[in-house]
């Protein structure tokens, strides 16, 4: 999607999932270009590895509270925590599921809703401590694949894409 960080997007609310995003932050036009064409990749392969454990596209969801609670939802797994917002400025804290961890990062707005963007290396670590939480994949060659990508891929930042 089109993102603009003109538009600050509040985050309180119901947000369904729409799948990973992923996008390049970089002065440099050959790292952008080399990241640009990375970024649909990165964002197919994240997909998979999340649908395995159950957080699809349209059957996931985000809730947002005005208290600074939130819950991601997909399935029988719920990954409660807390959030600050301070214009564009999005802070993350998952509760003892994930082992409290914490992801800092942007909101953008898009056509359709909104981006959450973090640290792409950030952005994995919440991935495998989502996916060992779930237990639902026996291997994990699809995050080291991801992984592999990232390191490539300088100054990617990756997160969900939300819809209201």
């Amino acid at each position: 999607g089109v993102t603009s960080s003109a538009q600050t997007v509040n985050l309180a609310g119901n947000w369904t999932y729409n799948g990973v995003g992923a996008a390049v932050k970089s002065d440099n036009i050959l790292t952008s270009v080399a990241g640009n064409a990375a970024i649909s990749t990165v964002e197919n392969k994240l997909d998979n590895v999340f649908s395995k454990v159950g957080v699809k596209p349209g059957a996931a969801t985000f809730a947002f509270n005005n208290d600074g609670t939130f819950a991601m939802n997909a399935g029988k797994l719920s990954l409660p925590g807390t959030y600050t917002q301070n214009g564009n400025s999005v802070s993350l804290k998952f509760g003892k599921a994930l082992t409290y961890l914490t992801m800092d990062g942007t909101v953008s707005s898009t056509t359709d809703g909104c981006k959450l963007l973090f640290n792409g290396e950030k952005f994995l670590t919440f991935t495998q401590k989502v996916v060992n939480y779930a237990k639902k994949i026996t291997t994990s060659a699809s995050v080291t694949s991801v992984a592999n990508i990232l390191a490539t891929a300088k100054s990617v930042d990756a997160g969900f894409k939300l819809s209201k």
